[in-house]
């Protein structure tokens, strides 16, 4: 028990070492923006935005490791989270997601309301309201994730722990994710579903409820959190101190994410006036748009690095998603808990199928439980929020038509 306690103690010690590595990037590259640019030569330009991205790149692996560390030794999953509502009747991962919220919500709009970052420049609040997308793309996604096993990251998580069955899972959500972005899904997203819109100026909650200040919102949004977390029954494992700290940390990874993206984008027109005009500068928007974890986009473009090495460059997507595997990975060895599993043939099937309408569901909703149902539910966007209520949906509709099934064979 001892051995085990400090092999617990020595990754808890890895994750606050992580902490504060990215808050020692954070502030420097805070640095960076306070500094007097006219006195600086266009060579001393180059190697400051070659830094400013080396940053942001090494930032986003740590966090992705710190992601996929804390995952891999809470069993945190947003799936297990939706679906044991009806299943296990056991809300406590549910409550450890409503911790994560709570945190990500928080630190989110600390930050925009400060001005370290500009969430209205974000994919959640500066979209067209694609509707259908969302209510179709979030349920299909949460009845993937039910037959797979897994939301986005823990299957992430579960391939490098050993487990071929998750493995299967990323593949099929690879190729699926992938097919929907730029392959032959992809049509059918953008001709159809894209095209039916609402037309809104933003989808930040605050300002749609015109006239209620913003904190009124937030305020209401965390209470109901709260209330939420403290309704746990009293022999609930919620508890204990592994939930309460797994949401905290997991939620704190967005936070981290948001603040470095939201420190670059805001920081490079500064330093470089002549490539990028200003925040509202296309090239800047495409590249270095404030952002945080999502794992639609992210797992796609990880594969075509990979295979296409010689005409791509890493981003921040890609070298979060290298972190996730790499930190989980870490963690199973340093715990001992790598095995190599093969899973009965039955659940290939699921893990194979459950892929594939996550990869779909996913980009069609344009986030996954992270993306959407964190990174976007933190900017207080009313399209990630519709996303998130149709992945639960979907979670229990896939719970339930298991349950069916199941029951019907006996």
């Amino acid at each position: 028990m001892s051995r085990e306690r400090s092999r617990e103690g020595f990754i808890i010690a890895l994750i606050l070492a992580g902490l504060l590595w990215v808050i020692y990037l954070i502030f420097k590259l805070k640095g960076y923006g306070s500094l007097d640019v006219e006195s600086l030569s266009d060579e001393q330009i180059e190697a400051i935005k070659a830094s400013i991205s080396r940053i942001v790149i090494i930032g986003g692996f740590i966090i992705g490791a710190l992601m996929g560390a804390v995952v891999q030794r809470s069993k945190f999953c947003i799936a297990a989270a939706c679906h044991s509502i009806v299943t296990t009747r056991d809300m406590t991962q549910t409550r450890s997601y409503a911790m994560a919220l709570f945190v990500a919500i928080l630190g989110t709009q600390i930050l925009y309301k400060t001005g370290y970052v500009d969430i209205s420049y974000s994919i959640y609040l500066s979209s067209p309201f694609t509707w259908l997308s969302y209510i179709v793309g979030g349920f299909i996604f949460g009845v993937g994730i039910v037959y797979a096993g897994g939301c986005a990251s823990r299957i992430l998580v579960r391939s490098a722990e050993g487990n071929l069955g998750g493995l299967v899972s990323v593949m099929a959500f690879i190729f699926s994710s992938g097919a929907t972005l730029w392959g032959i899904t992809a049509k059918l997203r953008v001709d159809y579903f894209n095209r039916l819109t609402v037309d809104m100026s933003s989808q930040y909650i605050p300002e749609i409820l015109n006239g209620i200040p913003s904190w009124i919102v937030i305020v209401a949004i965390e209470v109901v959190l709260v209330v939420f977390m403290l309704k746990a029954p009293k022999e609930s494992e919620w508890w204990g101190w592994k939930w309460p700290l797994s949401g905290i940390a997991i939620g704190l990874t967005i936070v981290l994410a948001w603040w470095l993206n939201g420190l670059a984008f805001k920081t490079l027109p500064l330093i470089d006036s002549f490539s990028y005009t200003g925040p509202d500068d296309p090239t800047l928007l495409q590249k270095w748009r404030p952002k945080s974890l999502t794992f639609a986009l992210a797992d796609a473009q990880t594969f075509r690095y990979i295979i296409l090495w010689t005409g791509e460059s890493i981003n921040f997507a890609i070298s979060t998603v290298f972190g996730v595997i790499f930190g989980a990975f870490i963690a199973s060895i340093i715990s001992r808990t790598f095995n190599w599993v093969a899973p009965p043939l039955e659940q290939f099937k699921y893990n194979l199928f459950g892929g594939l309408l996550m990869g779909f569901g996913a980009v069609l909703a344009m986030g996954c439980n992270i993306g959407q149902g964190l990174s976007g539910f933190s900017t207080l966007s009313i399209g990630s929020i519709l996303t998130m209520s149709f992945i639960l949906v979907g979670a229990i509709a896939g719970a339930k038509f298991m349950q069916w099934r199941l029951m019907r064979s006996l």
